[in-house]
């Protein structure tokens, strides 16, 4: 037990700076929890300032790699999933297509720890 807890200690987790878009602030995290060559997921969470649900937002996403494809809301508290290839882990970006009323707004978060 103690040996698997002292391994995933040394792994960074892939962490980049929250963004705001009107009243929503986006954050990122990917499963496995640092970007690895080939499919990750993707979890982007809109934190809604009014704290109430969020349900007429569509969020899009792609990778330097990939076509814009739909995240699938996961309930209605405002968390997002998508699985998308990433294939340089030091040049690749994360794209954030957001629309909600017909308004809309677009994100870029890098995928290297180092480029935060």
């Amino acid at each position: 037990m103690l040996l698997l807890v002292s391994c995933s200690a040394d792994e960074t987790a892939w962490s980049p700076q929250p963004q705001p878009w009107e009243d929503l602030t986006i954050r990122v995290e990917t499963r496995p929890v640092q970007p690895r060559l080939g499919m990750n997921e993707f979890l982007l969470i809109a934190n809604h300032q009014q704290r109430g649900f969020i349900n007429n937002l569509l969020v899009e996403v792609r990778t330097t790699e990939s076509d814009w494809k739909q995240a699938m809301p996961d309930g209605a508290l405002g968390v997002f999933r998508r699985a998308l290839p990433v294939a340089d882990l030091q040049h690749d970006q994360l794209f954030v297509r957001l629309t909600r009323d017909g308004r809309h707004g677009e994100m870029t978060f890098p995928l290297s720890v180092s480029g935060q």
